[in-house]
C-alpha cells in the first residue's frame, strides 16, 4: 500500500511539472500559432515513426543500466540515483543527437525546409518550435526513465523514498538535456546529413560532458579545476543533491540561449550570407555571437560569486545537504566580521580536503555527507570562506604525496566485506582547516563521525583568536595520560591519555591543574583584582581518589562559581580503566601516598546521599543500577544486567530517560552505563537538584569487595527493584557570582554559587565509546550509542559553548534500500542463531569426548589408589608395581589428552567449516535478491514505452487500412 502511495506522489508531482511546462509554451498557441503548429508537426512526427520509439527503449534502458547495474549501487546502499549522475552526461551523448540530427537535416533532405521558410512566420517562429517539440520529446522519454526507476527504487525501499530528492535530479537532468538539444539543433542547422548531424550534435556536446575527466589528460590543477567547473556534471550536482541552485539554472539557460540564437543565426544565412548588396555579413554575426556568448559567461560568473550563489532551495525531505539553523547562525557570524578589534583583515578559512574516489559501502554516507556539506560552506561561507576539495585521490598519487607533506593526511588502511570477501582498502578522507597561524587537522573521518559537527568545530576553532579554557583536575584517573608504578609494584605502568581528551583540545585550551593547592578560579591584574574566570569550565573524574586538601579545594573551586563536571563511579569496569578502583577501594596509584580523603565532604558540598553498606575491616561497599534490556540482541554480552542501556523511545516510549531540554542531554537517545551508580539529594537539600539522566523501572545491586584487585559483585540483589534511579544531574545553587570583590583573597565560597553537572560512572569516558562513535558498525551491528555527545554536550553546557549542541546530535538520514537490508539482517540473524547452535553443539561433544576418555585411566586411578592404601597401612607391595601402575596412568593421560586435543580441533574444524557454509549460504541469498532487482530493473522499464509504441502503431495501422476497400485488402 505504501508503494502505491509513494508512486502516486510521485505522478502528482510531475503532474505539476507538466502544468508549469504547458503554462511555460501557452504563449506559443496564443501568440506565436506558427511556432505552436511546427511544435506539434516535430513532435507527433517523431513518434508517429519507429525510430522514436526505438529510441525511446534505449534511452529508458540505457538510464536503468548506469543506474542499478554498477557494482557501485548496491554497496552505497541508498536509494539514490549517483551512479546514474556519473554516466548520464555520456548517455545523453548518444540520446540528444538522435533527438536533434533530424530537426533541420531531415527538412533539408526531403526539400521541405523551402515550403517552410515559405510559411507567414518568421524564422524565430520556426526555430523556437523546432526547439519545443524537441524538449516535449526529451520530456517524455524522461518521465518513462523515472517512473521506471521510481518503481525500482520503491521495491527495492519498501516504499520509504524521498520522492522530492529523485524529482530534483530527474529536474537536474532536464536542464541538461534542454542545454545539449539547443547545441545539437546548432549542429542540424549545418547539415542535410542525418548522419553528419549525429555526429556534429555529440561533437559539439562532447567537451561539456568530458571537462569533468580533465584530469586524465592534464595535469594542472588550476586549469582542472577550472574545466571541471565548467562541464555539465559539476553544474548538475546541487539537484542531484535535492538542491534547485540559481547558478547552475543560469548556466543552462544560457547554454539554451547560445544554442538557439545560433541556430538563428544559421537558418537566417540565406539573407545575410551574400547580402541585398553582395557583402557577407558573418563576421558581424560572428562578433553578436562572441558578445552574447561572453554575456552568458559573466552572468553565470556573477550569480557564482555574489550573493546569488546563495539562492537555492533544499526541496529533499531529510535535507541531506542543508546546514542546521546553528551551523548556519555560526557561519553567518563569521562570515560577516571581515576585521578585527584593530581594523585589521581578518585572513581567510581555508579548507583544503582529499576525498578518495572508491570508498567502502561503511563510508559512503560519510563520504557524501563530507562533500555535500563542504560545497555548502563553500557556497555560504562567502569570500571568508575558500575550499580546495580534491577528489578521487588515489593513494599513490602526486595529491596524496602532497596532502601527506602538507598536513600529515595520509591514507588510512580499512576493512570491509564485499561479496563475502573481506578486503583491505587505502582511503583517503582528510580535511585541514586553516586561517591565519591557526590550523586544525582531521587526517581521517570515520563512518560513524558526525561530519556537520566536526567541519562546524574546526573552522570555528581557527577562526577564533580565543578559544574556551577548559581545567582537567589531576586525580588517580590520569586522564591525560602518565608514566607511572603501581602502588605495590616496581613495575612501570603507562597510562595513555583518553581519546575524549583529544575531542577536547580540537575545541579548548586544556590545562591540567593540581589540586594539591588551591585552584586559581579567576584571573587577577596587576592590582591583584579579580577580573574573570580563568576556566570556562572545570572537569574531576574519580574524586574519591584524592586527599583530604584536594577534595577541599575542589569543593572551594566550586563553592566561588567555578562550573564543573564530576565523574565518580562506585565500580570502573576493568575492561576500561584498570588502574582506576571505584569510590571505595583502596588506591592503586597513588599520587600523594596513603588512604584516599573523605569524598563525604564534596557530597555534603552538593548535598547528594549517596548510600553504602560498612564491611568488617574498615571497607565499604557501594551499590550500583541494573536494569534488563538490550537493544542488540546479537551482543549477548549486553544481556549481563550491570549494563544499563537507555534507550529512548523503544523499550518503553512512555518512559523518558533524558532531559530533552538541558543542554547536556538534548538531542540524546540513547546511553551505555557500565557498572553506574545512582544520585539522591539529602533531605532539605538548599541545592537545585535537576534530573539530566534517569533509569526505568530497575533495581540496584550491592558490590561486595572481595580483593581489591578482584572485586566481585553479590549474586543477590537488594532494594530498590522497580524503581526509577538518577545517573545524572545539574546541581545548582541559582545564583552567580557576578560582582567582584577589590581583592582576590576577599572572595568567599558559598553554596549558592554551585553549578555542577555530576556523572556516577566513568565508563563513559572511556575509549571505547569513542571508537563506537566512529566506528558504529561491529560485526554487522550497528550502535548506536551516544555516549560522548553526552560527555562533550556536559562540557559545553558548563562552558556556556551552545553552538554545539544541537549540530553534535545530528545524524543525516539518508533513503536506504530497506528490502535489501531486510535481507541482509534476516541472513544475519540466521547466521547468529546457527552459529550459537554450532557453539552449543560444539561444547557438549567437547564435554562427551572429555567423558569418554575418563573411563579408560579410572581403573588404574583406583588400582593406584589401592596399592597407596596397602601402603599406607603397613601392607608389603612391590614398588615396581606402583611404579609401573603410575607412568602407565601418565602415559594414558597423555594419550587421551593428546585425542581430546586432536577431537577438539576436529570439532573446531568441523564447527569453522560449517560456519564459512553459513556465512557463504547468507552471502549468497544477499546477492540472490540483488540479482533478481538488477534484473528486473531493465527488464521492466522498456515495457511501458514499448507498449505505447505498440499501441500507437497498432492504431495508425488501422487507420490507414479503414481506407482501403476488402478487395484490395485481400491481394
Amino acid at each position: 500500500m505504501l508503494q502505491i502511495i509513494e508512486f502516486g506522489y510521485m505522478l502528482a508531482i510531475d503532474i505539476v511539472f507538466i502544468l508549469v511546462l504547458v503554462l511555460i509554451m501557452l504563449p506559443l498557441g496564443i501568440w506565436r500559432q506558427a511556432a505552436f503548429a511546427v511544435m506539434k508537426r516535430n513532435f507527433s512526427g517523431y513518434f508517429s515513426s519507429p525510430t522514436g520509439y526505438v529510441f525511446l527503449c534505449l534511452f529508458v534502458l540505457l538510464t536503468s543500466f548506469a543506474a542499478f547495474w554498477p557494482h557501485e549501487f548496491f554497496t552505497t546502499n541508498l536509494a539514490n540515483l549517483d551512479q546514474l549522475n556519473q554516466y548520464l552526461p555520456y548517455i545523453m551523448l548518444i540520446f540528444i543527437p538522435a533527438i536533434t540530427m533530424s530537426i533541420w537535416a531531415e527538412e533539408r533532405r526531403q526539400g521541405t525546409d523551402e515550403l517552410l521558410l515559405t510559411l507567414p512566420a518568421k524564422d524565430f517562429d520556426i526555430v523556437i518550435g523546432k526547439y519545443f517539440a524537441a524538449v516535449l520529446v526529451f520530456t517524455v522519454s524522461l518521465l518513462f526513465s523515472q517512473l521506471s526507476n521510481y518503481a525500482v527504487l520503491i521495491a527495492m525501499t519498501g516504499g520509504q523514498l524521498d520522492s522530492f530528492l529523485l524529482f530534483s535530479t530527474y529536474l537536474g537532468y532536464w536542464w541538461m538535456g534542454i542545454a545539449m538539444l539547443s547545441l545539437g539543433m546548432v549542429a542540424s542547422f549545418l547539415t542535410n546529413n542525418l548522419t553528419v548531424g549525429f555526429i556534429f550534435g555529440a561533437a559539439f556536446n562532447a567537451p561539456l560532458a568530458f571537462f569533468s575527466n580533465a584530469d586524465v589528460i592534464l595535469s594542472n590543477s588550476k586549469w582542472i579545476q577550472r574545466l571541471f567547473d565548467w562541464s555539465l556534471l559539476q553544474r548538475f550536482e546541487p539537484f542531484g543533491r535535492g538542491l534547485i541552485s540559481l547558478p547552475s539554472a543560469l548556466y543552462f539557460l544560457g547554454l539554451v540561449v547560445i544554442g538557439i540564437y545560433l541556430s538563428l543565426i544559421l537558418i537566417g544565412r540565406r539573407h545575410w550570407l551574400g547580402g541585398r548588396d553582395g557583402t557577407s555579413m558573418l563576421s558581424h554575426f560572428v562578433v553578436r555571437g562572441l558578445f552574447l556568448f561572453l554575456t552568458m559567461v559573466a552572468l553565470v560568473l556573477i550569480a557564482q560569486h555574489s550573493p546569488l550563489n546563495r539562492v537555492r532551495a533544499d526541496v529533499s525531505a531529510n535535507k541531506v545537504s542543508t546546514l542546521s539553523p546553528s551551523t548556519l547562525k555560526v557561519l553567518n557570524e563569521l562570515t560577516s566580521q571581515t576585521t578585527d578589534e584593530n581594523g585589521k583583515e581578518l585572513p581567510p578559512i581555508k579548507i583544503d580536503a582529499y576525498v578518495s574516489n572508491n570508498v567502502p559501502t561503511e563510508y559512503v554516507q560519510t563520504k557524501q555527507n563530507l562533500v555535500n556539506l563542504l560545497r555548502e560552506f563553500d557556497v555560504l561561507g562567502g569570500n571568508r570562506v575558500q575550499l580546495n576539495l580534491r577528489q578521487g585521490i588515489e593513494p599513490f598519487s602526486q595529491e596524496a604525496i602532497n596532502a601527506e607533506k602538507r598536513f600529515g593526511i595520509r591514507p588510512n588502511r580499512v576493512s570491509s566485506q564485499s561479496r563475502g570477501a573481506v578486503r583491505e582498502e587505502e582511503v583517503v578522507l582528510g580535511v585541514a582547516f586553516s586561517s591565519g597561524r591557526e590550523r586544525v587537522v582531521t587526517r581521517f573521518l570515520p563512518y560513524g563521525m558526525p561530519v556537520e559537527y566536526e567541519l562546524m568545530r574546526s573552522i570555528n576553532t581557527v577562526a577564533k583568536s580565543e578559544r574556551k579554557r577548559i581545567a582537567i583536575v589531576e586525580t588517580d584517573a590520569y586522564v591525560t595520560g602518565a608514566n607511572l608504578r603501581m602502588a605495590d609494584s616496581e613495575d612501570p605502568y603507562r597510562v595513555t591519555p583518553l581519546r575524549v581528551i583529544s575531542e577536547l583540545l580540537k575545541q579548548y585550551d586544556v590545562e591540567l591543574v593540581r589540586a594539591s593547592e588551591p585552584i586559581p578560579v579567576f584571573l587577577e591584574d596587576d592590582n591583584g583584582k579579580p577580573t574573570k574566570r580563568r576556566f570556562d569550565a572545570m572537569m574531576v573524574v574519580q574524586p574519591s581518589k584524592m586527599s583530604d586538601l584536594e577534595i577541599k579545594n575542589v569543593v572551594n573551586a566550586i563553592q566561588l562559581g567555578q562550573p564543573t563536571a564530576i565523574f565518580e563511579d562506585p565500580l570502573p569496569n576493568r575492561e576500561n580503566f584498570a588502574h582506576i578502583p571505584g569510590t571505595f577501594y583502596p588506591r592503586i596509584l597513588s599520587r600523594t601516598g596513603g588512604k584516599p580523603g573523605e569524598i563525604q565532604e564534596l557530597w555534603d558540598a552538593l548535598d547528594l546521599n549517596i548510600y553504602r553498606t560498612p564491611f568488617q575491616g574498615g571497607l565499604t561497599s557501594g551499590w550500583i543500577v541494573w536494569q534488563r534490556g538490550n537493544p542488540y540482541p546479537r551482543n549477548q554480552v549486553l544481556d549481563i544486567p550491570e549494563h544499563v542501556i537507555l534507550n529512548q523511545g523503544q523499550d518503553n516510549p512512555s518512559e523518558r530517560y533524558f532531559d530533552s531540554e538541558h543542554p547536556a542531554t538534548r538531542g540524546i537517545n540513547q546511553l551505555y552505563f557500565q557498572y553506574a551508580g545512582y544520585l539522591q539529594p539529602v533531605r532539605g537539600a538548599k541545592l537545585k537538584f535537576r534530573d539530566l539522566v534517569v533509569t526505568g523501572n530497575a533495581g540496584r545491586m550491592e558490590e561486595k569487595i572481595v580483593n581489591p584487585q578482584n572485586p566481585e559483585l553479590a549474586n543477590t540483589k537488594r532494594g530498590g527493584d522497580n524503581s526509577q534511579f538518577v545517573i545524572a544531574a545539574e546541581i545548582k545553587g541559582g545564583q552567580e557570582l557576578t560582582e567582584l570583590p577589590e581583592k582576590i583573597d576577599q572572595l568567599k565560597p558559598d553554596k549558592k554559587y554551585t553549578n555542577v553537572i555530576y556523572v556516577s560512572d566513568i565508563d563513559v569516558l572511556a575509549d571505547l565509546f569513542v571508537e563506537l562513535r566512529d566506528n558504529p558498525i561491529r560485526n554487522s551491528i550497528q550502535y548506536r550509542f551516544q555516549n560522548m555527545s553526552f560527555v562533550l554536550n556536559t562540557i559545553d553546557a558548563l562552558a556556556g559553548e551552545d553552538i554545539y549542541q544541537d549540530i553534535r546530535n545530528r545524524r543525516e538520514r539518508h533513503v536506504t534500500l530497506k528490502v535489501v537490508e531486510n535481507t541482509t539482517d534476516e541472513a544475519m540473524d540466521e547466521l547468529h542463531a546457527k552459529t550459537q547452535e554450532l557453539e552449543k553443539d560444539f561444547v557438549i561433544e567437547e564435554q562427551k569426548a572429555a567423558a569418554e576418555a575418563i573411563p579408560k585411566f579410572k581403573e588404574i586411578e583406583k588400582d593406584i589408589d589401592d596399592l597407596k592404601r596397602r601402603r599406607d597401612r603397613g601392607e608389603k607391595i612391590d614398588p615396581s608395581i606402583l611404579k609401573f601402575k603410575e607412568q602407565a596412568l601418565e602415559s594414558t593421560k597423555r594419550a587421551e589428552a593428546k585425542k581430546l586435543q586432536a577431537k577438539r580441533e576436529e570439532l573446531n574444524n568441523q564447527r569453522q567449516d560449517s560456519i564459512r557454509s553459513i556465512r557463504l549460504d547468507a552471502e549468497l541469498k544477499i546477492q540472490e535478491i540483488q540479482r533478481k532487482f538488477k534484473l528486473a530493473a531493465v527488464v521492466i522499464p522498456p515495457v511501458p514505452p514499448l507498449i505505447v509504441g505498440l499501441i500507437v502503431f497498432a492504431r495508425r495501422r488501422l487507420r490507414e487500412r479503414e481506407g482501403i476497400s476488402k478487395a484490395r485488402r485481400l491481394k
